[in-house]
């Protein structure tokens, strides 16, 4: 019997690197409110390796191709707010320093984690329309992946 991987309770953490090149696997910040996570779809390129010889055109594969910018979205609070300020401040000095941020997609239900990394950009705000809750959508430009692996540990 399969058990089914539930969205229900899951979450969004972030941690920025102690040793540069080497992904945390403790210490991971949850990022309050968030009520969509960027898909990280690899699509492939085709590229064509046909000749004068083929009838029928003939592919191979060539780079995996994540996508750059990533957009959440997120119930615009004062929780959110303040927390995505301290990632980009936090994301900023790491940087500087040569070391990245790693987001960590969690399920409750899992025992693998999903990460990637990035650096996250400024809030800007989302349109306004009556009678409704206020989203956010931040933004995070993506630099790397590390995939399904464990999930982190509290420190």
């Amino acid at each position: 019997m399969a058990l089914e991987i539930s969205s229900v309770s899951a979450s969004v953490k972030y941690a920025v690197e102690t040793t540069s090149g080497t992904r945390p696997t403790t210490g991971y910040t949850a990022i309050p409110d968030i009520t969509k996570a960027p898909e990280i779809a690899m699509s492939v390129d085709s590229l064509d390796a046909s000749n004068l010889s083929d009838s029928i055109k003939r592919y191979v594969p060539g780079q995996q191709d994540p996508g750059s910018d990533k957009t959440f979205t997120a119930n615009h609070t004062e929780a959110f707010i303040t927390a995505w300020e301290t990632l980009v401040t936090a994301a900023g000095t790491g940087i500087a320093a040569g070391k990245a941020v790693w987001f960590e997609y969690v399920f409750p239900n899992a025992t693998k984690s999903y990460f990637w990394s990035g650096m996250p950009m400024e809030l800007g705000t989302d349109a306004l329309d009556m009678n409704s809750i206020h989203t956010i959508s931040p933004v995070v430009v993506l630099s790397g992946i590390a995939g399904w692996e464990t999930k982190s540990t509290v420190a």
